[in-house]
Formats: C-alpha cells, structure tokens, sequence
C-alpha cells in the first residue's frame, strides 16, 4: 500500500505569516538560535500589505478550471485576504489563443466560459491584470496525459483519527482508489473530492419565524428557540474536501498503486452520501510546492521546529510595481470516479448530532424554504440512486 502525502487543512494564507517574519527580522532570528534562554519570547510579527495571492489550476475537463484570486490588507490592525475584483484574467495556451475568465459573484473565484477545457500535449498560462496596473503571468506549463483511476471505494473507521478539538476518536469514511501507474515516465498525483447529501430543512430561524425569504423576529416569536422549515423540493448540498492529497511514483513507476487515500469525510449523519474523487495528473513543479506546503504546515510549532523552505510558486508580476505574488497556477489532467454509500447500513456510530425538526405551529402547515443558493441543488448528482 501507498500512502500519499497529506495536507492537513492548513491553507497557505495561514503560512505567510513565515515569510513575514523570515523578511522583517533576520539578524533576531539567527541570533535567537544561538541564544537560549528560560524565559519565552513572544514573536514580533511586521506584516506587510499589498501583496497577491493565486491559487487555481486549468484542467482538461469541462467546468473544473478555476483560479482565486486576492490581495492581503490590514484592516482594524487584523490581516485579511480580500477578493480582487474588476480583473482582466485570461489564459493563453501555446498557439497564442486566448480565453477571458470571468469572476463568480460574490467570491475571489475566477472560471472559464462553462465549454472550456485544455487539450492534453498543449501549453497554457494565464496573465492576470489588476486595476491597480500589476501583470501577473504564470510559468507556462504542458498537460500531462490522464492517467484513469482503476477503482475506488469506501472503507469505515470507527475511529479513523484523533481529533483534538473534539478531544475523541472520530469515525470517518476514507476514500481510496488503485491506478496503473504508466510506465514511461514519471508521474505526480493530486486528490481532491465533492460529497453530496440530502437535506430536509431550508431554513431554521431562531427567534423568529420564516417570512418572505428571510427569518422576521416578532414580539410572540421572542421565547421561541429556532424553528425549522422544510426544504421546496428534494435538495442535495455539497461540499469539498478540507485535506489535499498526493503523491509522487518514485517508489511505483509503472506498477499498479492501490489503496491511496484520496480524502476522507467525517461520519457525522445518516442517510445517502454520494462522493466525486477527482485525480489530477501535475507537473513535478506543483507537487513540489505542495510538499513545501504540507512541511510547512506540519512543522510550523514546536521548539525543535525547523525553519520553514521558502514556498516558492509559479507566478511573477510583469509590471513596473514589482508587486510579490504568492501561490501557484499551473495544469492538470483529470479522471473522475464517483461512488454512493448509504451511511444507515454501516456498522458503526456516528458523531452526534441533532436530527430534530422542530416546525412551526401554523396550520395548514407552515411555509417551506427555497432549496437554492451555495451549495445546493435541486438537479440531482450524476450516480445518486432513483
């Protein structure tokens, strides 16, 4: 069995605190390894503000290309990460072709024309333009052949692993799948998954009751702790994966690889479960800054903690204001496998949780919530059972 390498969750914007300090203050940090002392010393972080993060990929697939885009401020003296609006986002692959990418209301996101797919063998960067004037360009970078998953399955833990906020062993679906490693050249794996699940309730207002599309307060609803509305129509909500998983073939080059974790997702509730595993074949220059990522997540506390590697990515701002870009856009190809599970036939305990609804006392029946919105969707998941 391999195991990949896994991100635990810990975004990048939690680790550029790393490079502030590593910038601000060299000669203290060479000079506290030197030094020991008994008493602790509170770190002095000089935050900086005006830098660019990007994050995304362009894949063969239709509707899987998405790139975010954000700028770090200083707002009421706490660090935040703002999304970069009115941005002029293409793509450009090797014949010189060009395709505008539009932002997603309301997010950092920016996405293709819903047709848009890169073509394997081909070369694609993108070029960003801020209206503050930077030019941010990517490394060019060819798609990879696919390389299709040959199974994928789910296997229950009961105590799948420790979780220290919950102080407890949480039990948890681990997803896995086996592929042929093709034997020609060196490969590079990522995962990432969707679940989907039904829901029943819409809305839940505490305090209030639910009125023309929103929770109205009233002066008979002030002793009610939350009531419940049912959802329109039959509703599935989705949500990704916290964890980032991959893998390189040095140890497996050309054989087949079973068992790899491609993600993992807390028991938490009965009912159908639906699970889209996305394998994306990258180049060695994203896994790479993806271990740096993992190390620095991991090894980022502790005495005995080593000094961070310096993520370095594939983005550069052309313009005269030499603005620092973070983050990292490069290509994938992508191979899909989805896989339903109804969680009410395993043998095992669920964390709990409060499966109550509590509907408003009205007759008829109380008023129902739009199933839209998010992550919800009336349409029902491709591999969802009639």
């Amino acid at each position: 069995m391999h195991t990949p390498k896994t991100n635990p969750g810990l975004a990048l914007p939690h680790l550029i605190k790393w490079r502030f300090l590593l910038q601000a203050f060299p000669p203290l940090l060479f000079a506290l390894l030197l030094t020991t002392c008994s008493d602790p010393v509170e770190p002095v972080f000089r935050f900086e503000t005006g830098f660019l993060l990007l994050e995304g990929r362009i894949v063969d697939q239709e509707g899987y290309s998405a790139i975010r885009v954000s700028r770090n401020e200083i707002i009421f003296g706490n660090y935040a990460l703002l999304p970069v609006e009115g941005l002029n986002l293409v793509s450009i692959d090797d014949a010189g072709n060009e395709v505008q990418w539009s932002q997603v209301e309301s997010t950092n996101e920016y996405r293709p024309p819903a047709d848009f797919k890169a073509e394997a063998g081909r070369t694609y960067y993108i070029r960003a333009v801020t209206p503050q004037g930077e030019v941010v360009e990517s490394e060019p970078e060819r798609v990879p052949a696919t390389v299709p998953i040959a199974a994928a399955r789910v296997q229950f833990e009961q105590e799948a692993y420790f979780s220290e906020g919950l102080d407890r062993f949480v039990p948890a679906f681990r997803l896995l799948v086996d592929l042929d490693d093709p034997a020609d050249d060196r490969n590079f794996y990522q995962w990432q998954y969707t679940a989907w699940q039904t829901i029943d309730v819409c809305a839940s207002c505490q305090r209030a009751r639910w009125r023309n599309g929103e929770c109205i307060p009233g002066p008979d609803t002030r002793f009610v702790n939350r009531w419940d509305y049912l959802c329109d129509a039959t509703c599935w909500v989705s949500s990704r994966g916290k964890n980032l998983n991959i893998l390189s073939d040095e140890f497996s080059q050309g054989r087949r690889i079973t068992g790899v974790e491609a993600g993992r997702e807390d028991f938490a509730r009965p009912g159908g479960l639906l699970f889209e595993v996305e394998q994306y074949s990258i180049s060695k220059k994203a896994y790479d800054y993806n271990v740096v990522l993992q190390n620095l997540a991991e090894g980022a506390s502790g005495l005995n903690a080593p000094l961070p590697a310096p993520l370095i990515g594939n983005l550069l701002d052309r313009s005269e204001n030499k603005v620092d870009v973070l983050g990292f856009v490069g290509v994938a190809a992508l191979d899909i496998e989805r896989v339903y599970l109804n969680r009410d036939t395993v043998n095992g305990t669920s964390l709990p949780y409060d499966g109550q609804i509590i509907l408003e006392p009205v007759m008829p029946s109380p008023p129902v919530a739009p199933c839209e919105g998010g992550t919800r969707t009336r349409q029902r998941p491709v591999g969802w059972p009639e």
